[in-house]
């Protein structure tokens, strides 16, 4: 079983990171800032092909939250109204992005879509708060969002967001049968944001 989530965490990825790249791409020249998202998601694409073993959560319901956690943000969509001057969506943006891809660079090839253990890793972003590509993924949607709100992408987005903190949880779940990794979340204290989560 474990086998079969790893091949199909790799074959989801590739196909969505296609969508993104397709949806997104053109929509560069008049959005910079969208380039350093694209970055991050292509790191996460390249981790999640060159990943190393370990061990993973089988159940249903670890496998369900993973994917659908993944998928909805890359349904957005470039449309809707501007809400913000576009300064504020370039710095919300930007700093989701780089603390996502630098959470993606500490965990390099033991980043995976599925609630794992793949070496408990404590340094990096990972020092300051105990899922930084959470927190760098929701502050980069909100500077998304102020080029491009609509109905569909706010639902997508909340959508989204109650995905990243279920899937904190239930990646805590899994990880705290791991003595090395109890004694980690005791030293850091907030799962998603500094100081308040």
């Amino acid at each position: 079983m474990r086998e079969v989530i790893r091949i199909s965490e790799k074959l989801f990825l590739t196909f969505l990171a296609t969508i993104v790249l397709v949806r997104m791409v053109p929509n560069v020249p008049q959005h910079p800032q969208l380039l350093l998202f694209l970055v991050s998601e292509l790191a996460s694409l390249i981790f999640i092909l060159t990943q190393r073993k370990g061990d993973w959560a089988v159940s249903p319901y670890a496998t369900g939250i993973a994917f659908l956690g993944t998928a909805a943000p890359l349904l957005t969509v470039p449309q809707g109204s501007p809400i913000a001057p576009e300064w504020l969506s370039v710095a919300f943006t930007f700093t989701g992005a780089s603390i996502a891809l630098l959470g993606k660079l500490s965990l390099r090839r033991s980043f995976g879509l599925v609630a794992a253990n793949r070496g408990v890793k404590t340094g990096g972003m990972y020092a300051i708060v105990r899922h930084p590509i959470y927190c760098g993924y929701v502050i980069s949607h909100m500077g998304l969002l102020m080029v491009y709100a609509s109905a569909w992408n706010i639902g997508i987005l909340a959508f989204a967001w109650l995905t990243f903190w279920l899937r904190a949880k239930e990646e805590e779940r899994f990880l705290l049968a791991d003595p090395e990794y109890g004694a980690y979340a005791s030293r850091v204290r907030y799962r998603i944001f500094p100081g308040l989560v």
